[in-house]
């Protein structure tokens, strides 16, 4: 019977073969899960796309040779403040690294995290979704669902059970004193501006919902209480204040993509990214690569969920999950290194061998050039009263960083006889009105005491030391001798030279080869820049490496699955 069953799933997977143009590696030799594959390559099949041919050699399928030679990238790098995009034709984009999402009533049990999110094919977050909690999901405007998802979907492709059911009274706990002969329950009466609550949207590329939000608010819209406290920075708190939505809750993708439970999040902030630049259909050519750029902590099932996602809903062609140090080094050509990234909220320091981070050598510090900005923001408390209501996001900008230094000497800045220079610095805030404001700040020692506070918070001389400490001497003395900087926070003036004078005076007997280097360009999107320097690997079948960048192809996804993440 076994046998018969698996001859039967061969013979199917035979057929969809034959009835799609995607030409697949040599299969014949491989031990194949042909169920699961006849799913993957259904569902890739079952949305009447159109995939498109190759332009250079007609081909749906493309080889090694023609994505390297005449293949195009695109570059997905989201960082706590910026996202940075790379279109094929080398042109850098940015969104802010926000999303929103509407609260809503506690007491509104219909009306919960992404109701409105349509749902075609899968669900693709095992983790946010339970079989006893039924999730309500809107399919179109006016018929709701009840799905219940198998929690080992991801995991177990072939033994996950969809079952998709009407929307019934079956909800005991909401509707226990509805008629159970009715086909409906009985819907609570809303106030129209409740009702007319808005889905999870792009507060900055929607200003047609936002204006909604707005007038919700203004009419006395409900107001719940948040749900998302985790994935809330300081670019989200002003971001509320200053657009006046207070009934929205804008959270950050960065922060989702550490939380395999908030996939969701970054599910419709890459799908938004995706659909608001025109890249899905670049994406689906045959010759075509995302290059995802993913922090050190991001785990398997959250990439498991991005890759499900990635090809059976945009339905790409190709993918490269390359860590972000990777990135950076193939920008300037190094294999052993130590990269330092420091960004908007964080920094990390790790160690990358022959191309290779190693996996127990790498760090995240919750310090970034946000607590420069908000060091300002402190030392401003003695000014007029208006300038105390500057929200924090108005100082960290390039307008107020390019005057602040981080001092080669803290202790001959402070002896210094008379007063600080004073720096008179030009800020444009937009206020809750919706009218612009340019206010005139000045600024005098909290230019170097604010990047002192920061630098002292961040501690990375040490940091370097401990993920280095030992490493072979050869090793070590190779590792010191190119420490590479990037990110935002970098650009402050004096940092690099600081950060060498403090290892020198940490690390005496290496003083002779220490070298800190700074990326050519803009250290912001170093990262994304950097990926379009990646080549792939020329081999037949996929391979993971911790610590090494991943490629996937449409084929070998339906091949394989994402069983080779699970394997590492």
């Amino acid at each position: 019977m076994l046998k018969a069953n698996c001859l039967c799933r061969k013979q199917k997977w035979t057929q969809l073969e034959a009835s799609c143009k995607f030409e697949f590696p040599n299969w014949q030799a491989l031990r194949l899960d042909y169920k699961a594959a006849c799913r993957r390559l259904h569902a890739i099949l079952d949305a009447d796309t159109m995939f498109p041919r190759c332009y250079h050699c007609l081909e749906f399928s493309c080889r090694a040779y023609c994505v390297e030679d005449r293949g195009s990238k695109v570059v997905v790098d989201i960082g706590n403040k910026f996202t940075w995009i790379v279109t094929p034709s080398f042109g850098v984009r940015r969104h802010f690294t926000m999303y929103g999402i509407p609260k809503t009533s506690p007491h509104d049990r219909l009306m919960f995290e992404y109701i409105f999110y349509p749902m075609d094919v899968f669900v693709f977050s095992h983790n946010w979704y339970s079989e006893q909690q039924p999730e309500v999901v809107r399919n179109d405007f006016h018929t709701f669902r009840l799905i219940y998802i198998n929690s080992c979907f991801l995991t177990n492709l072939h033994s996950n059970k969809l079952i998709e059911t009407e929307y019934r009274s079956n909800l005991q706990e909401d509707n226990s004193t509805a008629d159970t002969s009715s086909a409906k329950p009985a819907a609570r009466q809303m106030p129209k501006c409740e009702r007319r609550s808005n889905g999870p949207f792009c507060v900055f590329c929607n200003p047609v919902k936002l204006y909604r939000e707005k007038k919700r608010v203004a009419l006395g819209g409900t107001i719940g209480p948040s749900r998302y406290t985790e994935l809330l920075n300081g670019f989200c708190k002003d971001t509320v204040d200053i657009l006046g939505i207070p009934n929205m809750e804008v959270v950050s993708p960065a922060a989702a993509l550490l939380r395999t439970e908030r996939f969701p999040v970054v599910r419709d902030f890459v799908g938004h990214l995706f659909h608001q630049m025109g890249l899905v259909p670049v994406l689906q050519k045959p010759n075509a690569v995302l290059v995802f750029c993913e922090p050190l902590a991001m785990s398997d099932d959250l990439r498991v969920s991005l890759l499900h996602y990635l090809f059976l809903k945009i339905k790409i062609a190709r993918v490269c999950m390359v860590a972000k140090p990777l990135a950076t080094c193939a920008m300037v050509g190094m294999e052993t290194c130590v990269v330092v990234d420091s960004g908007a909220l964080s920094t990390s320091v790790a160690v990358v061998l022959n191309g290779q981070v190693v996996p127990d050598r790498w760090r995240d510090i919750p310090v970034g050039g946000w607590h420069v900005a908000e060091n300002l923001k402190q030392a401003m408390q003695w000014q007029p009263e208006e300038y105390t209501e500057i929200p924090v996001s108005y100082l960290d900008t390039l307008a107020v960083k390019e005057k602040c230094r981080l001092s080669y000497n803290f202790a001959n800045e402070e002896r210094r006889k008379g007063p600080a220079r004073r720096e008179h610095i030009n800020l444009r805030v937009d206020s809750y009105a919706d009218y612009k404001q340019f206010w005139r700040v000045s600024l005098g020692a909290e230019l170097y005491l604010a990047p002192e506070l920061m630098y002292t918070s961040l501690g990375l001389p040490q940091v370097i030391r401990d993920v280095t400490d030992g490493l072979p001497v050869h090793v070590l003395k190779e590792c010191l001798g190119h420490i590479l900087l990037t990110g935002g926070n970098t650009d402050l003036v004096g940092f690099k030279t600081r950060v060498a004078r403090d290892l020198r005076d940490l690390l005496p007997e290496f003083s002779t080869v220490l070298d800190v280097k700074t990326c050519p360009g803009s250290s912001s999107w170093s990262v994304a820049m950097g990926s379009t320097y990646l080549t792939l690997p020329r081999s037949n079948k996929p391979t993971r490496t911790p610590g090494t960048p991943f490629w996937l192809s449409r084929e070998e996804y339906i091949l394989y699955g994402c069983d080779l993440l699970s394997d590492a």
